[in-house]
């Protein structure tokens, strides 16, 4: 069922399907009372007609998300112009400036916008939420993709309320302080982190901060940069690692405590009891770490995992897994398309897949009557297993999303997760114990040793040559193939799940013929990117949108990316150099497509010559003359439309193909 509702809700955002809410609504109804009518008759079209009622719910779910929503969007990009609202969140950077989100929010020569994010360079004092500021800043609405295709950050802060992002040019202003529980909520989880960092100095004490409390501001780049590179990044942020181990934690700690009196353990069910003590300590720490909507879906998996513990049925099932998916999907459909679902998920269900096959077997000998040391082994096996099951599984989502493999992550893991599991998350429990008396210190040393064997490993590995492997862009239909086949494969018990394989073969066949575009623009017409022919990818210029230049090197899978080079822009065809420029404007005669010309034109005098000779033309200022050229792009097109990318034929014959990114993004309301 969860991932018949996820192909539906994949349908909508796809935008290959339109159709209105009532109509896909009144099919689903339809599809549901023929199924009851017809199912007793005919057996296989009863299953065919829900797997149809799936589809078209996940459909209707999508589509009602967006409806109820509603989110303004600012319009076009405002000047500085003076804003008041309402401290939502604060986010702290390393240099010491912040970001605020701010609610409620009137801004002079425009409608009140649900959510602003503005950075905040100037404040006399640390806002919390709750209050009520006032600043000048610029505003524009939220960054839509680099290119066709990419990730778009505007549709996903368009699902948590975001209208527009900006700058302040002004002081920041606090009109009034906000006393309300929520804003004593804030206040105790910022202050609970200055205290962890005023008893750990450094980096360790922004990643005990990090853990306990969930707020991540102020730590080093650096360390952010060596856990992702490491393979250690999903420690992080809090999620369902961090809850599955404090819940754990805290469940044989209760369920040990209680063993200790024979009269409980003997008359009354502690592992139920600890179950309850587990899921209280889990709110708790979901409240504390911010409740944020990862840590809200984590708590609800743990808290199935109880219920089943509750309920005297295994705790850890695939069924279990769908009924936290089904409900993830029918409360926020939006979830299926973001990376934190996929790679959670993904590792999750493998896990559990693996764990129903070759658990018990396993579990039996760890409970058998093996020694100390052979118990050591049997939990090292488990921790390596473990790691490279989940390292597998996420790394489809991975390259897809990121362009990036972390080569070492498997040992990084299996130095790490043991380190956090095993010592860091009992003594973050106990810091929280200690914390209302002010002993918070005697917990938080011991487990800043840890933390600092974890930072010791990710610094050492990341710095490991070839620690990680940049993978140029693959397609979506590659990744939805191997998603589909991995999942029959994993699903089913007979035969016929071995259908799944080739289906994966085709995903990976799909993700290595990938064919990139040989041209990108952006949405200003400023920064152009050529692919030349040995496959390198080089810029116009370097000094435009830092998040376009990172985007784009890293769906190209390089490390470095840099301005061309006129006079050695290579390699040679037999017409001379691919790239020559003076101060009108640039020809390309690309290699692999030599009987095109492609003209980059930065001055109108260029115009005329050009549109004669050339079969593109990519035009900075309007064309506003007769241009034959068979593709045509001026500034008008990128203002409109957004970025281009552009694909040569390979080889004489074919045609040109162009992408937009409006045209890519669909008829949604997030699009401006």
């Amino acid at each position: 069922m969860p991932i018949l509702l996820a192909v539906g809700i994949g349908l909508y955002f796809s935008g290959a399907v339109s159709a209105s809410f009532l109509n896909v609504v009144a099919l689903s109804v339809f599809l549901f009372i023929v199924a009851l009518l017809l199912g007793h008759k005919f057996p296989f079209l009863k299953y065919a007609i829900l797997a149809t009622f799936f589809i078209v719910t996940g459909y209707s779910l999508a589509s009602y998300r967006v409806l109820s929503l509603a989110t303004p969007t600012l319009a076009q990009e405002l000047r500085p112009t003076n804003i008041t609202g309402t401290v939502e969140n604060v986010h702290l950077y390393e240099d010491g400036k912040i970001r605020l989100t701010l609610r409620d929010t009137v801004i002079m020569g425009t409608e009140p916008l649900k959510l602003v994010n503005v950075r905040v360079n100037k404040f006399d004092e640390m806002p919390y939420k709750g209050d009520k500021v006032k600043l000048r800043a610029g505003l524009m609405p939220p960054p839509g993709p680099s290119m066709p295709g990419d990730y778009d950050y505007a549709r996903q802060v368009w699902f948590q309320g975001l209208s527009a992002v900006g700058y302040a040019v002004s002081t920041l202003e606090i009109t009034e302080k906000n006393d309300d529980i929520s804003a004593g909520i804030s206040q105790m989880r910022q202050r609970m982190a200055e205290r962890i960092k005023a008893q750990i100095p450094g980096e360790a004490g922004t990643l005990a901060a990090a853990l306990v409390t969930g707020i991540r501001g102020g730590m080093p780049d650096a360390l952010a940069e060596a856990m992702r590179n490491a393979g250690l990044a999903h420690l992080l942020a809090i999620s369902g690692l961090h809850m599955g181990l404090l819940c754990g934690v805290v469940f044989f700690m209760a369920r040990l405590a209680l063993s200790l009196s024979p009269k409980l353990s003997l008359n009354y069910p502690i592992k139920k009891w600890a179950a309850i003590i587990a899921s209280v300590a889990g709110l708790g720490y979901l409240f504390i770490s911010g409740a944020s909507i990862p840590t809200i879906r984590a708590f609800i998996m743990v808290i199935i995992v109880f219920l089943g513990v509750l309920t005297d049925r295994k705790a850890i099932s695939l069924r279990l897994v769908a009924i936290a998916a089904i409900y993830i999907l029918v409360t926020s459909p939006e979830a299926l398309i973001g990376v934190s679902f996929q790679m959670s998920f993904a590792a999750v269900v493998a896990l559990v897949i693996v764990f129903e096959r070759f658990g018990n077997d396993f579990m039996n000998k760890f409970r058998g009557d093996s020694g100390f040391r052979q118990k050591i082994v049997y939990f090292l096996i488990g921790s390596l297993f473990t790691s490279l099951i989940a390292e597998v599984a996420i790394a489809p989502f991975a390259l897809y999303h990121f362009n990036k493999i972390v080569l070492f992550g498997l040992l990084a893991n299996l130095i790490a997760m043991p380190v956090m599991g095993s010592w860091v998350m009992p003594w973050i429990v106990v810091t929280l114990v200690l914390m209302p008396f002010g002993l918070e210190k005697i917990a938080l040393i011991p487990m800043s040793w840890g933390l600092e064997v974890i930072m010791a490993t990710a610094y050492w590995v990341s710095e490991l040559p070839g620690a990680t492997l940049e993978i140029p862009a693959i397609d979506a239909r590659a990744l939805i193939l191997l998603v589909i086949g991995a999942l029959w494969l994993g699903i089913w018990r007979l035969k016929w799940r071995f259908a799944g394989i080739p289906v994966m073969m085709v995903g990976i066949v799909l993700g290595a013929t990938y064919v990139r575009p040989d041209i990108l623009i952006d949405n200003s017409g400023k920064t152009i990117g050529l692919r030349s022919a040995d496959d390198t990818f080089s810029l116009s210029r370097t000094n435009g949108s830092r998040i376009v230049r990172d985007r784009w090197r890293q769906r190209y899978g390089q490390e470095e990316i840099s301005r061309w080079e006129y006079e050695t822009f290579a390699p040679q065809n037999s017409e001379g150099r691919e790239l020559s420029c003076d101060a009108l404007s640039c020809l390309y005669r690309p290699a692999r497509a030599e009987h095109l010309l492609i003209s980059l034109v930065q001055n109108e005098q260029a115009l005329t010559e050009d549109c004669q000779n050339a079969d593109v033309i990519v035009s900075l200022v309007p064309v506003e003359i007769n241009c034959p050229a068979d593709h045509v792009l001026d500034r008008w097109d990128f203002y409109n439309n957004g970025g281009y990318a552009i694909w040569l034929p390979q080889g004489e014959g074919g045609d040109v193909r162009l992408e937009n990114v409006k045209a890519s993004r669909g008829d949604f309301p997030w699009v401006n």
